[in-house]
């Protein structure tokens, strides 16, 4: 190697200097109902920064990382690895991976990565690996799994792989008022997935374009990052020197299989239509087999934006055994959501979500209207409100939305991109 190569082949490695960008927000939250399981007033704070960079011409980096706080009783702990207690770390690394790229048409990337196949925002049945980090219902955030992924594009069509071996990470669980198994007469224990080589995960996908149109069909195996709720032995538990009986329930995170399709059609520069369509399945006793089906239709007009979407949940084979609950994974069952947002690039933008259930009966409604203070610097007032349909019109059903009916809140959110 001449001293001219070496010379070139540094510049093109320090040439590449790393972009860093990150997000802060500040959110404050009143409970106007004084049937509330919580305290009156919280409040959250949450910093995320974000990098990339590169190596060289084939190697590059990236990273996600998050901060957060609160005064609800959320948050304990330095840093979890896997989601192993219910209580979210103030520090979390939501994503750290090298992608390698021997050739333009194969990607291999090593690390914490984020796998979400969906064509959908929300919902996405097709979002199989990903598990989320919930403070509670309406704070999500997608973490990263530990594992390897190859992706491959020629012409047309592409294949992706994805192995995240010896052990799943589980969805952290909403907490507090938000949780979803309520009640002082039980105790609540979460099993955790234990660590071996039969409890690597594989899911793959190949698609095409055909046109404006993408199509492609999914695969997975592995463990739900989703829990489920299964009955435990009663315990003993001492209280004041007198012994009372409890109930148990174990989160679980059952064993699952599925298959589906996903596509999405933009046509024109205005209308995006999208369709999902997914097949679970498990062995295990307390699991059922079932159907998940996704429509969605986006329009774009100026500085406007509305997206409504239906999910449907269709229950195919019943499990052998009973839960307690069948976990978020199942929540919804008859469910058709909106969206109309505004940003005109200006001072003002506003967003209202939305949705109803026909089978469960519960309505949600997020309006949020923000003003721009200062370059990116935002505050916003928002609400987050549950409706639930009175019994008599229900026929007694119930829904976790049911337990939560008390817990409409408002309140404001200062934010800043840097």
């Amino acid at each position: 190697m001449t001293i001219g190569s070496l010379a070139l082949g540094i510049r093109s490695v320090v040439a590449a200097a790393p972009t860093l960008n990150g997000h802060v927000e500040y959110d404050t939250f009143g409970y106007p109902d004084s049937a509330t399981l919580g305290q009156r007033w919280e409040n959250l704070f949450a910093a995320t920064a974000r990098g990339t960079g590169q190596f060289g011409s084939t190697l590059t980096w990236q990273f996600e990382g998050r901060a957060v706080a609160d005064d609800a009783d959320y948050t304990a702990g330095a840093y979890s690895l896997r989601n192993a207690t219910r209580r979210r770390p103030y520090l979390s690394l939501i994503t750290a991976l090298l992608d390698y790229r021997p050739m333009p048409e194969v990607r291999v990337s090593v690390g914490k990565q984020l796998v979400n196949w969906s064509v959908f925002d929300e919902l996405g049945p097709a979002n199989l690996m990903t598990p989320h980090d919930e403070s509670d219902a309406f704070h999500r955030v997608e973490q990263g799994v530990n594992g390897i992924s190859v992706h491959y594009s020629v012409g047309s069509a592409f294949a992706e792989l994805v192995v995240v071996p010896l052990a799943s990470t589980p969805s952290r669980l909403p907490q507090g008022r938000w949780n979803i198994i309520q009640g002082s007469d039980v105790v609540e224990v979460q099993n955790q997935p234990p660590v071996r080589l039969n409890e690597t995960q594989a899911g793959a996908r190949v698609g095409t374009h055909i046109g404006s149109l993408e199509a492609s069909l999914i695969g997975y195996v592995g463990r739900d990052t989703e829990a489920i709720f299964v009955p435990g032995p009663l315990i003993v538990i001492i209280e004041n020197g007198v012994p009372t009986f409890k109930a148990q329930i174990i989160d679980t995170f059952p064993t699952m299989r599925a298959g589906g399709v996903s596509a999405s059609y933009p046509w024109g520069d205005r209308l995006l239509f999208r369709r999902e369509a997914v097949y679970f399945n498990s062995p295990d006793p307390n699991r059922d087999d079932f159907l998940h089906n996704a429509w969605g239709v986006e329009y774009a007009l100026d500085d406007w934006r509305f997206v409504l979407n239906y999910l449907r949940d269709d229950q195919i084979i019943a499990a052998r055994e009973e839960v307690t609950n069948k976990g978020e994974r199942r929540f919804f069952q008859s469910f058709i959501s909106g969206e109309a947002r505004y940003d005109a690039g200006g001072r003002f933008r506003g967003r209202l979500r939305g949705g109803y259930d026909a089978n469960g009966e519960f309505a949600l409604m997020e309006p949020e209207v923000s003003y721009r203070l200062w370059q990116t610097l935002w505050v916003t007032l928002l609400g987050q409100v549950t409706g639930v349909g009175k019994a008599s019109y229900t026929n007694n059903k119930d829904s976790y939305f049911t337990s939560i009916r008390h817990e409409d809140r408002l309140g404001t959110r200062i934010e800043y991109d840097f």
